[in-house]
């Protein structure tokens, strides 16, 4: 982590250094965070945001700002909101500006709080799907129109295949014999890109304000318990589709592995996992999704587990430069876990809209 003056970012938020303690906090892998404990009293979030992912920072706190504004909306009493809130400076900003052109921004602190990686039962699962399935409900009644896009195009699956075609043809590090079976796996199904932009360009899949990054360990549980708390890591709440979110879910839900794992046997795609989880996130949303939506969300966990494949083949392709990686082919294990799941989500197609349907 880089070098920042923290104590001069605190002073503006009216707190003095000396009388904290302050610590990394390296959970996250986009912005600088530190947890700040101000003497035993209270506990902070402080974050710097990276500029380089999230190019319109002050546009990213304005979304922030109007969720919080949404949760305590929705929550009501004094007390009852369980996310945090966005802090105020003392000039009553809702972000610091330092003078090297960082944006900082400081939240409460969620106390007495745990995440986890995989879901380990279905009780997990369930629990953290309703955490996502709740967030949604808020944002249904909120104007997409009114939110930035944080990251234009995140998840734009026809620019991402066109992305990898482009890798692809140049071969740049001269890869692609390597990834043959993934490059053929994903060109098999560029028409996933078009049905998504037929649906979306049609209105028959509304744009509403999503997560954009469903992660099981995006929702904070409390400590001694497997009930959830709330959703963080807000950074990516923009206009999107619930087809992303529950997608994403199922991408990172589903397998009892983490996503680099380099022994694909060990890559599964769990219909009890997959079962819970539905029933978790349509218990706090189904009636207030669409037919079309509730009919679609399978596809969005192909869609998302093709689009994410794609993008770390496509990293793999050009040289390993976005994301991090630890050893050789690191991107192409990730890209190979992506496409199982997803091809066995196309070989149960009919039992899993079963069991979509039982809970729609």
């Amino acid at each position: 982590m880089k070098d920042f003056n923290v104590a001069d970012i605190l002073q503006h938020y009216g707190i003095d250094a000396d009388s904290c303690t302050i610590s990394g906090f390296h959970r996250g892998h986009i912005n600088d965070s530190f947890i700040v404990d101000a003497g035993g009293r209270c506990r902070f979030f402080l974050q710097r945001i990276n500029q380089h992912v999230f190019k319109d920072p002050e546009g990213l706190i304005e979304n922030l700002i109007r969720f919080n504004a949404a949760m305590q909306k929705y929550y009501g009493k004094e007390g009852s909101n369980p996310y945090p809130a966005i802090k105020q400076n003392r000039n009553k900003k809702f972000y610091h500006l330092d003078h090297d052109g960082n944006f900082w921004r400081m939240m409460d602190f969620v106390a007495d709080s745990r995440s986890f990686d995989i879901a380990e039962t279905a009780d997990i699962a369930r629990e953290g799907a309703a955490a996502f399935g709740r967030f949604q409900l808020v944002m249904n009644n909120e104007d997409p129109a009114e939110y930035v896009p944080t990251i234009p195009d995140f998840h734009h699956l026809g620019k991402r295949l066109l992305q990898l075609q482009n890798a692809i043809a140049k071969d740049a590090f001269a890869r692609k014999q390597q990834a043959k079976d993934e490059i053929s796996f994903a060109l098999d199904r560029l028409s996933y890109g078009a049905d998504l932009e037929s649906l979306l360009e049609s209105n028959a899949i509304p744009v509403r304000v999503t997560h954009n990054d469903t992660k099981l360990n995006n929702v904070l549980f409390e400590n001694k318990s497997v009930k959830h708390i709330c959703v963080v890591d807000l950074d990516t709440v923009m206009p999107g589709t619930v087809l992303y979110d529950y997608g994403d879910m199922v991408r990172t839900f589903t397998s009892p592995v983490e996503e680099d794992e380099p022994d694909t046997s060990k890559v599964v795609f769990r219909n009890d996992i997959f079962e819970a989880l539905t029933d978790g996130y349509l218990s706090e949303l189904k009636d207030s999704l669409s037919n079309t939506e509730k009919e679609n969300l399978l596809f969005g966990g192909k869609i998302m587990l093709l689009m994410i494949g794609v993008r770390f083949l496509t990293d793999y392709l050009e040289g390993d430069h976005y994301f991090k990686t630890a050893r050789e082919k690191h991107n192409l294990d990730r890209c190979k876990n992506q496409f199982i799941l997803l091809k066995q989500i196309e070989e149960n197609e009919i039992e899993l809209q079963e069991i979509i349907r039982k809970y729609s």
